[in-house]
């Protein structure tokens, strides 16, 4: 009974284009909590589409194919795309693994590479993974002394990982943070914390911090990612306040701004530290991207002036730039 239900399901939305569940109670006679339980299956089997939320929910035909799963590739690099990748597709279907890389080969017409792409993924991979320190941290401090020679004010600023790589787009890490903050979800930021929180717990050891400052957001959203961030690390630290403080009618957002000047600008104007004195020795800024290294870098540069001589500032961003520090305009 139960497989043919599924196969009704299926035929009725293949026949319609679409169908709320309402529309599948009404016309086959099945009980709602097996229709549901089946239309869940059909959903991460990637045969059916789940759109909206509930009360306005429509199932549609689902776009992953498996076309080509049956191409032998190596075990070896199955599992490592397995552990290490993530896709999200344009109708926002989260999907780990060998699964998304198919649907990512499908979506942009590379089916008849798969097996070199799959190949040359694990080797760029493995190549951008060497920048990483037996800690586990990226350390990008000699780059950002490159973009501010004259005016450096970190003693290190450290990567969980960068943001994209080389004909693959947005790492893992990269596509949980960037959608985490673009659709304001709780859970995906949740997510990004539970995976950066061993590494910021490493950070704060290995550098003896004493106070942790997060940069604030450019932009109001209901849900904020910084703040979520925050609430779920819960580091057992004193939190010095940033503020982002506008005197324009404008909100001007960092990743807007195409000059390093303007960014600096921008860093400089509007974040402010609510304190007056610091008795802090080693301050960590936690950042979510690093674009040019601006918001951190200034912000460094004020809490210098507040704490004791020899006090040492360690800026530490889930994500940045490969290339230096390009401007990351999606975040």
């Amino acid at each position: 009974m139960q497989g043919s239900l599924r196969e009704k399901i299926i035929a009725y939305i293949q026949t319609n284009g679409k169908a709320r569940p309402y529309d599948l109670f009404s016309d086959l006679p099945f009980g709602r909590a097996a229709i549901h339980r089946n239309l869940k299956k059909l959903v991460d089997e990637g045969i059916l589409v789940k759109n909206g939320k509930a009360p306005t929910v429509f199932y549609t035909p689902g776009q992953l194919q498996p076309a080509i799963s049956t191409v032998q590739i190596a075990p070896d690099i199955k599992d490592f795309i397995d552990r290490d990748y993530l896709y999200i597709t344009p109708q926002g279907q989260i999907i780990s693994g060998y699964d998304g890389f198919l649907v990512w080969l499908q979506n942009t017409g590379q089916t008849n590479k798969s097996v070199h792409l799959a190949e040359t993924y694990v080797k760029n991979r493995n190549l951008y993974n060497q920048y990483r320190s037996p800690e586990g941290w990226i350390d990008t401090t000699k780059r950002l002394e490159n973009t501010f020679p004259d005016n450096m004010n970190l003693d290190k600023i450290l990567l969980a990982d960068f943001y994209s790589l080389t004909q693959f787009g947005k790492t893992k890490l990269g596509t949980l943070m960037l959608y985490a903050k673009q659709s304001q979800n709780r859970d995906m930021a949740n997510d990004v914390c539970f995976r950066i929180k061993p590494l910021v717990e490493k950070i704060i050891a290995r550098f003896k911090i004493d106070a942790v400052a997060y940069i604030p957001p450019s932009i109001p959203r209901n849900v904020q990612f910084m703040t979520q961030l925050l609430k779920c690390l819960k580091l057992p630290l004193p939190k010095i306040d940033l503020v982002k403080s506008r005197t324009g009618q404008v909100i001007v957002a960092q990743k807007t701004l195409e000059k390093l000047n303007e960014r600096v600008a921008n860093a400089r104007d509007t974040i402010f530290i609510k304190e007056t004195a610091l008795p802090y020795k080693n301050v960590l800024i936690i950042d979510d991207a690093v674009g040019s290294g601006a918001s951190l870098n200034e912000t460094a540069k004020k809490l210098k002036s507040m704490l004791a001589s020899g006090s040492k500032i360690i800026g530490f961003a889930i994500v940045g730039s490969f290339k230096g520090f390009d401007v990351i305009r999606e975040v």
